[in-house]
C-alpha cells in the first residue's frame, strides 16, 4: 500500500466555472442537505492545481504521523514494557509487578482520556491565527516526549519500577494530550480543502498501522534484544514526526494552499453568519448549529470507529485456530496468526479500503447510516469464534477459520472505507464557513468512537468469562 504513487490519485478539476471548487463528485441522495463548498468564488480565480500532488502527499503524509508514535508504543508495550521494564528479573526467574499486570488498563486511562479532552477543547477555543501554529506546537511537543522515551530505554530502572511506571503513565498522557490537538488541527486545516484531502489523512492513519505490523512481524523474527527493538521502533516514529514538522514549513510555499488559506478569510469577512469565534465568550450556539446539520455524519463516523475499536485489536487478538484436538495445522506458523491475521490483516484492508474511497463515495451522505450500522453484526459475530477459549463461559458457534478470516476482510475493509466517507461527508454538510468546526468535531467523534469501542471491550470480556450459561468451552 506504500507505493500508492504508481496509481493516479484525484486530481482538481478544470472546469472553466470558478465557481466549483469540491473536486469529487458525490452520489446524490434525496433530501440530503449536501453544502456544494464552492457556491461562490469570492472575487477569486479557480483553484490553482496540487502540483505532483505535493500537498496530497504532505497531507498523506500527517495521517501517518498522528498515529506513527502511539502504533509503535502499543506494539512494543507487551515485550518491552511489561516484559522487560516492569518485570522483576532475578537470574531465570521473572515476576511480573502489579504494575505489569496493570500496564493496559492504565494505559487506556492515560491515554484516550487526555486526548478525547483537548480534542474537545481544541474545537471549542477555536484559534485566531492559522490552525498551522497549533500542528506545529503539538508537533513539538510529541517530538519532545518520544524522544525522553528513546533516552529511558537505556536507563536502568529496576530499582524505582513503581517510579518509572508512573513517569511512562505521565509521559503518555502528554504524548495523547499534544497528539490530541495535532490530529484535530490537521483535520480542521484540509476541511477547506477538496474532500480527498480529508482522505488522505484517514489512509495514512491506516498506512502507519499497516508499516508497524510489518515492523512487529520482523521484529518477532529477527531480534532477540528487547532494547534494540524498543530504539528502533522509537526511532522510526521520531523520524516520521520530524518529517511531518519540516512538511508543515514546506506546506505554506505551495500556491494551492495559499489560495485555500486566503479563500478563507475571505469567506469568513465576507459572510454575515461568521466569524463568531472571534468573541471572548465562547458561542456554543454555533456549535449547536454546526451539529444540527452534520449531526448524521458524527454518528457514522463514531459508530465506525466504536465497532472497529471493540472488535479491532481486544476481540480479533484473542481468537485462536480452533482444533478439536488442540494440534496447531494452519499455513501460518502459530507465532505469526495474531500478528498476521489481526494486525497485519487489518492495517493493510483498512489501508485499502481508505485508498478506494478516494475514487468512488457509494452510498451518499444519506444513505451511509446503512451499511454503518450493518456493521454492529460484527460485535456479536466475533464474539462466538474461538474467542478467549479457556477463559468464556459461553458456546462457540464459529469454528471454520476462514469465515473469521473472511469476516475480518469485510470489517476491515470497511472500516477504512467508511470511516473516510464519514470523514469526507461531514466538513460538506455545512457551510464553508462552518467547515473547520465540521471537520474538527467529526475528529472529535473519531476520537469518541475509539475511546468508546475501548471502554466497551472491557464489558465485552466480562461477559465472556462471568456470563455464560457454561463453567468453560466444551469442544
Amino acid at each position: 500500500m506504500t507505493n500508492t504513487g504508481t496509481s493516479p490519485l484525484p486530481t482538481e478539476s478544470n472546469d472553466n466555472n470558478s465557481d466549483k471548487i469540491n473536486h469529487l463528485e458525490y452520489p446524490s441522495d434525496q433530501d440530503v442537505p449536501f453544502i456544494e463548498q464552492g457556491d461562490k468564488n469570492y472575487g477569486m480565480k479557480e483553484a490553482p492545481p496540487d502540483r505532483w500532488n505535493a500537498v496530497y502527499w504532505i497531507m498523506l503524509l500527517h495521517g501517518v504521523g498522528v498515529l506513527m508514535p502511539w502504533n509503535m508504543f502499543i506494539t512494543i508495550a507487551p515485550s518491552y514494557f511489561v516484559d522487560y521494564k516492569l518485570t522483576e528479573h532475578d537470574g531465570d526467574k521473572s515476576v511480573k509487578t502489579m504494575y505489569a499486570l496493570s500496564f493496559f488498563s492504565f494505559l487506556g486511562l492515560f491515554s484516550q482520556l487526555p486526548n478525547l479532552l483537548l480534542n474537545a477543547i481544541n474545537i471549542v477555543n477555536q484559534p485566531k491565527g492559522e490552525l498551522i501554529n497549533r500542528i506545529t506546537y503539538s508537533l513539538g511537543v510529541v517530538c519532545f516526549v518520544v524522544v525522553f522515551t528513546i533516552m529511558m530505554i537505556f536507563i536502568d530502572s529496576t530499582t524505582w519500577v513503581g517510579i518509572f511506571f508512573w513517569i511512562t503513565m505521565i509521559s503518555v498522557a502528554i504524548l495523547n494530550a499534544a497528539n490530541g490537538i495535532y490530529q484535530n488541527s490537521v483535520y480542521g486545516l484540509v476541511a477547506k480543502f477538496p474532500p480527498n484531502f480529508t482522505n488522505a489523512i484517514i489512509l495514512g492513519n491506516n498506512i502507519a498501522g499497516t508499516f508497524v505490523s510489518f515492523i512487529n512481524i520482523l521484529t518477532i523474527a529477527f531480534s532477540d534484544d528487547v532494547e534494540t527493538a524498543a530504539f528502533s521502533y522509537f526511532a522510526i516514529a521520531l523520524f516520521t514526526l520530524v518529517a511531518c514538522f519540516v512538511s508543515i514549513f514546506m506546506l505554506k510555499e505551495f500556491d494551492f494552499y495559499k489560495y485555500y488559506a486566503q479563500l478563507t478569510k475571505r469567506i469568513l469577512a465576507s459572510e454575515p453568519i461568521v466569524d463568531r469565534r472571534d468573541e471572548k465568550r465562547i458561542d456554543f450556539g454555533l456549535y449547536k448549529e454546526v451539529l444540527k446539520d452534520s449531526w448524521p455524519q458524527m454518528v457514522n463516523v463514531f459508530l465506525v470507529f466504536f465497532v472497529t475499536l471493540t472488535c479491532f485489536p481486544a476481540i480479533m487478538a484473542d481468537i485462536r485456530l480452533f482444533r478439536s484436538d488442540g494440534k496447531y495445522d494452519f499455513i501460518i506458523p502459530e507465532k505469526y496468526f495474531t500478528p498476521v491475521t489481526t494486525f497485519l490483516l487489518f492495517n493493510l484492508l483498512a489501508a485499502i479500503g481508505s485508498y478506494c474511497a478516494n475514487f468512488k463515495q457509494i452510498p451518499g451522505p444519506n444513505k451511509l447510516w446503512i451499511p454503518v450500522y450493518l456493521r454492529i453484526i460484527f460485535i456479536p459475530f466475533f464474539f462466538f469464534c474461538n474467542y478467549r477459549p479457556t477463559l468464556r463461559t459461553w458456546p462457540i458457534f464459529i469454528t471454520n477459520e476462514w469465515i473469521y478470516l473472511t469476516a475480518g476482510f469485510i470489517m476491515s475493509f470497511t472500516s477504512g472505507y467508511l470511516s473516510s466517507l464519514g470523514m469526507m461527508y461531514a466538513p460538506r454538510t455545512v457551510h464553508i464557513s462552518k467547515s473547520s468546526i465540521a471537520g474538527m468535531m467529526s475528529a472529535f467523534f473519531l476520537i469518541l468512537g475509539i475511546t468508546s469501542g475501548i471502554v466497551f471491550t472491557f464489558l465485552v470480556t466480562y461477559v465472556a468469562d462471568n456470563l455464560g450459561p457454561l463453567d468453560r468451552v466444551s469442544f
